[in-house]
C-alpha cells in the first residue's frame, strides 16, 4: 500500500490557529453586545454615540477574524488530502504521498515519477474549457469568499508548482544528474463536486466519481518504464531528509522561558 508523509505538526498547529481566531472572533462580535444591553433595555430611543462606534467596529473586526479563522480551518480543519490517501489503497508501497513536507504541498513520488497533485476542496459545478476555468458563485459563496478556497487557474497553477519543484530537486541535486520524469493531476476533493471539462484534455480527477479514479489516473502504459533506482533512491532520500526538517521545525512552536506556547 502507498506509504503517507505528513506534516501532522503544520496541520495541527494551523488548524488549532483556526479554532482560536474563530473564538476570538465570536467573543470581539458578542462582548460590545453584552456591553449595551442595559441601555438597549433602559428605554432610550438611541444608543450613545460611542457604544455605536464600538458595536461597529467590533462587528467589523469580527467578520475580519472570522474569514480569517475559517481560512485556516477550510485549509487545515478539514484534512481533505486524507482522501487522496484513502483513494491510493491497493498501489505498491513504492507510491510515497508527502503532504505539506516539501516545497509543494502534496506530491506523490512513484516508480514511474514525480506527480505533482493539486488539490482543490470545491463543492458545486465547476466548468472548463480550452478558454480556462469557471465555476457558479451564489450568496453563501460571496460572503464567505476570503474564507473559502478560490477555484482560480488550476491549469496555470499547476504548472507554476511543477516548476518550483522541478528547481528545488536541481538545488539539492546538483551534480547528481537527477532530471525525473514529472506529472501532474488536478483534484478535486469535495464528495459534491461535479466538474465539467468540454473540448480540452486536463489532467483532472475528480474523486467521487468512483473508488479507483485516481489510481486509474494514475497507470501508465505498458511500455512505459519505470525510472531507474538509483534516480528513485535519490528523490526518496531527498523528499525524506526534507520532510524531517520540516516536521522538526514546525514541531519546534515558539519557547518563551522555556516553555512551549504554540
Amino acid at each position: 500500500m502507498a506509504q503517507i508523509v505528513t506534516n501532522t505538526p503544520l496541520v495541527e498547529r494551523n488548524a488549532r490557529y483556526g479554532r482560536w481566531i474563530t473564538t476570538a472572533s465570536l467573543l470581539v462580535i458578542l462582548a460590545p453586545l453584552a456591553i449595551t444591553l442595559p441601555s438597549l433595555f433602559s428605554g432610550r430611543n438611541e444608543l450613545p454615540t460611542e457604544q455605536l462606534f464600538i458595536m461597529y467596529g467590533a462587528l467589523l473586526l469580527g467578520l475580519v477574524l472570522s474569514n480569517v479563522g475559517g481560512y485556516f480551518l477550510n485549509r487545515w480543519g478539514f484534512k481533505y488530502y486524507e482522501s487522496v490517501g484513502n483513494a491510493l489503497k491497493g498501489t505498491d508501497k513504492k507510491y510515497r504521498l508527502y503532504n505539506y513536507s516539501l516545497p509543494v504541498n502534496n506530491v506523490l513520488l512513484t516508480p514511474y515519477d514525480v506527480t505533482i497533485l493539486l488539490l482543490k476542496n470545491l463543492d458545486g459545478n465547476i466548468y472548463a474549457n480550452q478558454k480556462g476555468w469557471r465555476m457558479n458563485v451564489n450568496l453563501l459563496r460571496f460572503l464567505r469568499w476570503f474564507s473559502t478556497e478560490q477555484l482560480g487557474d488550476p491549469t496555470a497553477d499547476l504548472e507554476k508548482e511543477k516548476a518550483k519543484l522541478r528547481a528545488f530537486i536541481a538545488e539539492r541535486l546538483v551534480g547528481e544528474n537527477v532530471e525525473p520524469p514529472m506529472d501532474g493531476l488536478i483534484i478535486f476533493t469535495h464528495p459534491r463536486a461535479n466538474v465539467e471539462i468540454t473540448n480540452a484534455d486536463l489532467p483532472v480527477v475528480v474523486l467521487n466519481s468512483g473508488e479507483d479514479a485516481l489510481k486509474n489516473a494514475l497507470k501508465k502504459p505498458k511500455n512505459v518504464q519505470p525510472m531507474p533506482k538509483v534516480m528513485y533512491d535519490a528523490l526518496f532520500e531527498l523528499f525524506e531528509e526534507e520532510a524531517e526538517a520540516r516536521r522538526i521545525e514546525a514541531s519546534s512552536g515558539l519557547v518563551i522561558a522555556g516553555r512551549k506556547i504554540i
